[in-house]
C-alpha cells in the first residue's frame, strides 16, 4: 500500500517489518510446538535476535513517535480517541513485548528450559494477536487518517524528527 505522505509511508514499512518478524516468530512456534527449539540452530538464533532487536529498538520508538507526535496533532483536529484507545493497547503491548525479549536474550544466552519455553510460548502467541490486531488498526484507521489530515510542511517535519528517532 502507498500512502501520500512520507511519514505514514515510513511508518507503514516499519509496520510490515514488524509484521515479518511476527511471521517469523510464529514459524518458531508452529515448528517447535511443545518441543525446546534447539538455541543453536541460525534459523532459531536469527528469529530470536530479531525478536529482541525490533521489540527493544523499533516497536518503542515507533509507539513513541505516534505518542508524542501523531496522537498529538490528531487530538488538536478533534480526533483525540483513536490516540486514547492505540495509546491504551501500547501500554499492553509493551510489557509483554519486554518481557518477551528478555525471554529471548536469555534464550540466546543459555537456551530454553521446558518452563521458559513454556512461557516464551504463552508470551509470544499473545504478542502475535495483539501486534498484529493493532497493525490491523493502524494501517486501515490510523494511516489514512493521517494522509488526510497531514500538510506537507508537518509531514517533512514529522519524517525528518522520525529519521532522526530511527
Amino acid at each position: 500500500m502507498a500512502f501520500v505522505h512520507r511519514v505514514t509511508q515510513m511508518l507503514h514499512d516499519e509496520h510490515m517489518a514488524s509484521v515479518a518478524m511476527l511471521n517469523d516468530l510464529e514459524e518458531l512456534l508452529a515448528t517447535s510446538g511443545r518441543s525446546l527449539p534447539d538455541t543453536a540452530s541460525a534459523t532459531v538464533v536469527r528469529t530470536l535476535i530479531a525478536i529482541a532487536e525490533v521489540i527493544e529498538g523499533e516497536v518503542n520508538r515507533h509507539f513513541a513517535f505516534e505518542e508524542e507526535q501523531l496522537f498529538t496533532r490528531l487530538a488538536e483536529f478533534g480526533d483525540a480517541a483513536i490516540g486514547q484507545h492505540l495509546t491504551q493497547e501500547h501500554r499492553a503491548i509493551l510489557p509483554l513485548g519486554e518481557g518477551l525479549a528478555q525471554m529471548a536474550h536469555t534464550a540466546l544466552a543459555g537456551g530454553f528450559t521446558p518452563e521458559s519455553w513454556n512461557e516464551f510460548r504463552a508470551g509470544a502467541g499473545e504478542l502475535v494477536e495483539r501486534m498484529l490486531a493493532h497493525i490491523q488498526k493502524e494501517e486501515m484507521a490510523l494511516l489514512p487518517l493521517l494522509d488526510d489530515v497531514l500538510d506537507a510542511e508537518t509531514d517533512f517535519r514529522l519524517s525528518e524528527r522520525r529519521g532522526e528517532l530511527a
